[in-house]
């Protein structure tokens, strides 16, 4: 059995690396996850509500507005 120093994209532990960064990076940024859909996200930031979902490396966002688009990729 030989130990990995990184994990690998595409191993079992790489997948498990990779979810749990994007949650804190999420975190980070005020996101909350949703108790129905654990792949969905949310937040609101001045009263304008911004939603993404994640599946595996795919992120879908939506917004209201221009400005908060802009702010939500940056």
């Amino acid at each position: 059995m030989w130990k990995l120093q990184k994990t690998l994209y595409g191993t079992i532990q790489g997948a498990h690396d990779w979810a749990k960064n994007l949650d804190q990076t999420f975190e980070g940024h005020g996101y909350y996850r949703s108790r129905a859909d654990p792949q969905i996200r949310s937040r609101v930031l001045d009263d304008k509500l911004t939603l993404t979902s994640t599946w595996t490396d795919d992120v879908l966002g939506a917004f209201l507005t221009i400005k908060g688009e802009n702010l939500a990729k940056n």
